[in-house]
This record gives structure tokens, C-alpha cells and sequence, in this order.
């Protein structure tokens, strides 16, 4: 495992090398992420304590729901470039601060992969989420590789640098990833695709215990917000969350 060249921007330092199965047969794998704009992730670097703490309030609303047995959430928005991708990786990391539990971010964004990128970490090959999935669904029977960014924040994701196979998401294998995988997190945190346009965010729903959409301030629309909701329905709403009200490096809303 190589070291990022500035290793005091790494995200989180997971110190064992090499990969092992865990007890559960999941492969882990680590890696090294070295996020290049730390101004997206506000729970990293020097950045406002009000948008820290705005995600701390989201965090002890998701505990309160995890005493009623809500522990995997999906994250949507509306439309393509609402911040949604950002706000996951903001819940994941929140979660998982300090060590107080165990995550497992997905993505489950097949068509416009970005994690990988946000959070600065390459995926080994033959290891991004939808290449497992339809692996597992061609009878290749392998353990699940989750990579490790920490103790505590472990991820399935897409490799951007590969071709990967969006149709994977439809397959019982992605079900299967979230249900058997995430037995071994405390919490789940789903990148969903957008949900105007298809019904791709309504697979994830199905999967998944709750659902939070992401709106946008000064980009969002209140007409596409109000299809959206109608899309996903009610039955699994968490709330909104109103993200980056005063610039890229602040976060704001909460999960009602």
C-alpha cells in the first residue's frame, strides 16, 4: 500500500497492511484517502463549527431513530447536482466520528459514480460495488471486499477507472450487499441515484429503512422537490435536509 504523498490531508489512516476476511467472510481491504477539497467535507480540516454542528443535530436524530431499528439510510435528491454525494460522505464521516460506530457507505449511483473522487482514494481493480454485484449474479461466488478508509468507515464503491454495470443495481445481489454486508455496521449509509428521471432511487428505497433528500440552497427547485417527494412517497421519509446555505463549506438542515 502506497502512501499518499501529503499524508497529513489523509482522512482517516486505517494502520493495518495488507486485506484479510474479517470474522463475517467480508474481505477488507484498506486504503488511503486523500481528499482533494476538504472545503466539501466539513467534518475534515479547519471549517465553520456551525456546520459541524448542524450535522451533529442530524446525527442524534438518526440515534433517536435507530432505537426504533432505522440503521441503513439512503441519501437522495431531486436532481443531479444537489450535493447529494457530498452529504453522504458527511453522514458517513459524522457517524462514524471518533470511533463511536461502525459505517458502511455504498453507492449505489452506478450511472455518475463519485465518491471515490470526493473522498480521495483509488478502488483496487476488480473491486468497485457494481463489478462484485454482477460477479455474485453471474454465479461467482466471492467474499463481499469492503474498503477500509478507517476502523470505522468501510465503503462499496464504484471504480470510475473501469467499466462498470449500472444494471447491477436491479439485480437481488445489490439487496443482498446492503442486507448481509451491513450486519456487520452499525450504521449504512446509501449514495442513491437522483430520483427525477427514472426509478432508480425507488430501488434503493425499497432496500433501505429511511430516506433523506438533499435540496440544495439557490439551485433546488420547489416544484422538482415537491415530484420527488411524491416519487418517494411518505412511508420511509426521514426528512430534508437543506444543504450549503452560505457556500460550499458550510451545511445547515436537519433531518425532521
Amino acid at each position: 500500500m502506497q502512501q499518499p504523498e501529503d499524508s497529513s490531508r489523509t482522512l482517516l489512516l486505517w494502520s493495518r497492511e495488507g486485506g484479510g476476511p474479517s470474522e463475517d467472510g467480508v474481505h477488507v481491504v484498506p486504503v488511503w484517502a486523500c481528499p482533494p477539497d476538504l472545503r466539501r467535507l466539513v467534518m475534515l480540516g479547519d471549517t465553520s463549527p456551525a456546520a459541524c454542528a448542524a450535522l451533529r443535530v442530524i446525527r442524534h436524530r438518526l440515534e433517536q431513530r435507530r432505537a426504533q431499528g432505522m440503521w441503513t439510510i439512503g441519501v437522495t435528491s431531486a436532481r443531479d447536482g444537489e450535493g447529494k454525494t457530498a452529504f453522504a460522505a458527511q453522514l458517513a464521516l459524522v457517524l462514524s466520528e471518533a470511533q463511536r460506530a461502525r459505517v458502511l457507505l455504498v453507492e449505489a449511483n452506478f450511472h455518475r459514480p463519485a465518491l471515490a473522487r470526493l473522498l480521495g482514494f483509488q478502488v483496487p481493480r476488480g473491486l468497485g460495488f457494481s463489478t462484485q454485484i454482477a460477479r455474485r449474479s453471474g454465479g461467482h461466488a466471492q467474499p463481499w471486499s469492503v474498503l477500509a478508509l478507517g476502523p470505522t468507515l468501510h465503503a462499496l464503491v464504484e471504480n470510475e477507472a473501469e467499466n462498470g454495470f449500472p444494471a447491477a443495481l436491479h439485480a437481488a445481489a445489490f439487496r443482498h450487499s446492503v442486507e448481509r454486508v451491513g450486519l456487520s455496521y452499525e450504521w449504512v449509509v446509501v449514495d442513491a441515484p437522483s430520483v427525477l428521471g427514472s426509478g432508480d432511487a425507488n430501488v434503493v428505497e425499497e432496500v433501505v429503512d429511511g430516506m433523506i433528500l438533499v435540496a440544495r440552497s439557490r439551485r433546488s427547485r420547489a416544484g422538482e422537490l415537491r415530484a420527488a417527494v411524491k416519487q418517494l412517497g411518505s412511508r420511509k421519509a426521514v426528512g430534508v435536509v437543506l444543504w450549503d446555505t452560505r457556500g460550499v463549506s458550510s451545511a445547515a438542515g436537519e433531518a425532521r
